[in-house]
């Protein structure tokens, strides 16, 4: 069995059809036809349901694909394993950085591999994207903040608490208040929230559920818009920002944290996340101690 076949018959049932699939991979949808072909005879087995408009795996066909993704992932962590051996060198590195990281933990990260020959590929986002590219095998490892250890066949290693804090721009009247603020003016006020899905936004709405209130709803759902910060102070709106941030300058100017009675619960911690058992290249080791180093000299 071909694991370049392996490879593209997932290809096409992720894009539905041969079309999709072609112009993803550069090949040609005969090409693919014939990869197809070449598996069913192997197996003896019909994979795909050919449709009027593209293709869809059989019952047969989705336990095979389940079980070939394995077998892709492990295909592709053995060739970047071996072309690293072969080249002496730590080549390209894929790796996400979340939303919420300061920079200075990014900037120091980059310099170090850069110095060292090494090219990068850093891809940003939310917790839930990221942790799919990792599964994917997209990424080697992405380091972002969650509320506990994610599920299924990941490897997570903690690095500090990373609590969220409520804060607002500083001339907010929350932000005016003496001492500790209401939930209830809390959930009256302008909110920008992460979507739905991600940790940041379980968190929020578990703080006002524990209070007896509905979550409210934000007049602004960011998915790592890189934008936020502005648009806190035009919207004169609320958001939740990690405790590691407050050390960048610039916001400590410009933001004041928000008390509420009994205070904000929040257990993020942040983190690196990889694939059980995926292959680890020189240069993600490299890119992980050297994280490790600027965290404990934060």
């Amino acid at each position: 069995m071909n694991l370049d076949d392996l490879h593209l018959a997932l290809v096409i049932a992720e894009e539905g059809g041969l079309t999709g699939a072609s112009g993803r991979l550069g090949i040609t949808p005969g090409t693919l036809s014939k990869a197809v072909t070449r598996l069913e005879r192997t197996t003896k087995v019909k994979l795909f349901e050919r449709m009027p408009r593209g293709m869809r795996p059989t019952e047969f066909g989705n336990a095979f694909l389940k079980r070939a993704q394995r077998i892709d992932l492990d295909a592709s962590d053995l060739y970047a394993e071996l072309r690293d051996l072969r080249q002496t060198r730590t080549g390209l590195l894929r790796c996400g950085i979340g939303h919420g990281v300061p920079h200075r933990w990014v900037q120091a990260m980059a310099v170090s591999l850069i110095e060292r020959g090494v090219n990068l590929d850093l891809s940003g986002g939310m917790t839930d994207s990221l942790t799919r590219a990792v599964a994917a095998g997209e990424l080697e490892f992405a380091l972002i903040g969650l509320r506990r250890a994610p599920e299924g066949s990941f490897s997570w290693e903690t690095l500090i608490d990373d609590p969220m804090i409520p804060m607002a721009p500083a001339t907010h009247p929350l932000a005016k208040a003496k001492g500790e603020v209401s939930w209830a003016g809390m959930a009256q006020a302008h909110w920008i929230v992460m979507a739905r899905g991600t940790s940041t936004r379980t968190e929020f709405d578990t703080n006002f559920q524990a209070h007896g209130l509905e979550p409210p709803e934000p007049v602004l759902t960011s998915r790592s818009s890189q934008r936020e910060v502005m648009l806190m102070h035009s919207l004169n709106a609320l958001m939740l920002v990690p405790h590691s941030v407050l050390r960048e300058g610039q916001l400590r100017e410009q933001l004041a944290i928000i008390k509420p009675e009994g205070g904000w619960k929040s257990s993020r911690r942040l983190g690196i996340i990889r694939r059980n058992g995926g292959y680890l290249s020189p240069a993600a080791t490299r890119a992980i101690e050297t994280l490790k180093d600027s965290l404990q000299e934060r």
